[in-house]
């Protein structure tokens, strides 16, 4: 190994990189779990029950937004804070005092869901089959609300292998109920089969039960700001992206639209969401800690860095999807969900640009800046019903692609202007414009590909290999990665074992251009 500083692992490196490994496949899980989630209720179910599960998931996600009371957000923020400096002991009380919020908020929501179901029931008016839909919801919410405090929590005490692992079996529950209840049961056994994923996590919530859950006055204000901002700012995003749309769609084009547009949607979430996560797995409890020492030099840097290395992976496979969507999504979820290519193609191009800003989301939220979250949505929300009261009535599921994208274009310059005016930290704008390029050439080159190869079953591969090939070689011509990006990947991959290090320090010497000939 070389004995160069910069190219020798620290303990902290070290830290960071088995906690980014194992939250990598904690990220890679869930996102894995929510994309299969769809392909299951579609291929189980018809379009318009799919739109009806997709709607009732709405509702969940945004129920769980509004129990949530900044807790997730707050535990992640503070719990790696302390426990980094040797406050053990209060990470733990923070746990208790926030858990107690929490249990409250999803036993008020499961009786509110409870008592719609109950109150339909005596109406007479419904199918049975709809109070019990409305009653798997509530309990669906209280279930999934609990659940991520005890994902929080291991992600707060950086415990990413048990956090992996509950992850898995998460997933493997839910994916298992779904399947067989939409086959055996329909809509109301999809939505039966979605709870049993999290009633693990969610019982195991009780080991953060504790008598000692007081806080220092000082802590406990700082806890309070902050997660009232989170709250909100959750509020607003979930309304806003987690798929506000829907609603418009519900009332206006029936639940076929519905469905049309959450297939495209979940894969437009897959290119946006999975960075987020992937990058939150090891970064926020990084940034969280070089903060609270006050190194301040080393945040910036580092999130240059992630940004970069985020686009790098991402842009280039938004360009790739949107060139291949006409095949590909009617391979993934059958030919019944054709009709969505059209809005899953400009969804996907809008996610370029909330992943460019994802590792600027995780920075917010680290250095206690929350509160832009709020404020976004402030902008956003009544753009999002605007646009849901005009544009989604008049022209349907095109309308509501075009709508989240513009919504997106508004946001994206005001997350830009937040980074360079109040944190110091601007985006790396001139490096992502050329990824930009290079990607945005890769995928002309798929998209050319699917023009030639007339041999349907060669024409995706061939295309998926021709476009990746085409945007790595327009990525060293290019240059458009410094040199400290590639010192970072190649000081931390010295934590592969031997024959890993040696396949991925030949990948970087073929990718990135050598240093002399970088200007």
């Amino acid at each position: 190994m070389s004995t160069d500083p910069k190219m020798t692992p620290s303990p902290a490196r070290s830290r960071f990189a088995r906690n980014s490994t194992f939250g990598t496949v904690a990220v890679m899980s869930l996102s894995l779990g929510g994309f299969l989630t769809s392909v299951i209720v579609a291929r189980t179910l018809s379009v318009v029950e799919t739109g009806e599960v997709a709607y009732a998931f709405w509702i969940i996600a945004l129920t769980a937004a509004v129990a949530d009371l900044g807790v997730y957000a707050s535990l992640e923020r503070y719990m790696p804070e302390l426990t980094g400096a040797g406050r053990g002991e209060q990470a733990e009380q923070l746990a208790a005092f926030l858990l107690r919020r929490l249990g409250l908020a999803s036993i008020v929501s499961l009786a509110a869901y409870s008592a719609y179901a109950g109150w339909l029931w005596a109406q007479g008016t419904e199918p049975p089959a709809v109070p019990l839909r409305w009653l798997l919801i509530g309990f669906a919410c209280a279930t999934q609300t609990v659940s991520t405090f005890t994902m929080a929590c291991m992600r707060g005490l950086q415990q990413y292998q048990r956090l992996a692992a509950l992850t898995i079996l998460w997933v493997l529950l839910q994916l298992a109920g779904l399947a067989v209840g939409g086959i055996a049961l329909g809509v109301s056994g999809a939505l039966a089969g979605y709870c049993a994923g999290s009633i693990v996590p969610a019982a195991l919530s009780i080991l953060w039960m504790r008598a000692d859950w007081q806080l220092p006055d000082e802590l406990r204000k700082r806890v309070r700001r902050y997660a009232f901002y989170s709250w909100a700012g959750a509020l607003s995003s979930a309304f806003v992206w987690s798929r506000a749309e829907v609603f418009f769609l519900e009332h206006t084009a029936g639940s076929k639209a519905v469905a049309l547009f959450s297939v495209g949607l979940t894969l437009s979430n897959v290119i946006a969401q999975v960075p987020m996560r992937l990058s939150g797995a090891g970064l926020l409890p990084y940034f969280s800690e070089r903060f609270g020492r006050g190194q301040l030099a080393e945040v910036h840097s580092v999130f240059a860095t992630a940004t970069r290395i985020q686009a790098f992976f991402v842009l280039p496979a938004c360009f790739q999807m949107v060139a291949l969507m006409p095949v590909l999504l009617p391979l993934i979820y059958g030919s019944a969900f054709a009709a969505a290519v059209p809005a899953a193609m400009i969804l996907v191009a809008a996610a370029a640009l909330v992943s460019i800003l994802s590792v600027s989301t995780i920075l917010f939220y680290a250095v206690d800046r929350s509160d832009f979250g709020f404020f976004c949505g402030l902008l956003a929300a009544p753009l999002t019903i605007v646009t849901g009261l005009t544009i989604i009535p008049e022209f349907g599921l095109l309308g509501a692609a075009w709508a989240r994208a513009g919504v997106t274009l508004c946001t994206f310059p005001l997350g830009c202007w937040f980074l360079a005016r109040r944190l110091r930290c601007p985006l790396p704008l001139k490096e992502v414009a050329l990824i930009v390029i290079a990607a945005a050439i890769g995928g002309l080159a798929s998209w050319g590909c699917l023009m030639v190869v007339v041999w349907p079953i060669a024409a995706l591969p061939t295309a998926i290999c021709v476009g990746s090939a085409v945007y790595l070689a327009a990525i060293r011509m290019l240059g458009a990665m410094p040199e400290t990006d590639v010192e970072r990947l190649q000081s931390l991959n010295q934590l592969l074992p031997h024959y890993l290090r040696m396949v991925v320090n030949a990948a970087i010497r073929l990718v990135f251009a050598p240093t002399g000939a970088r200007t």
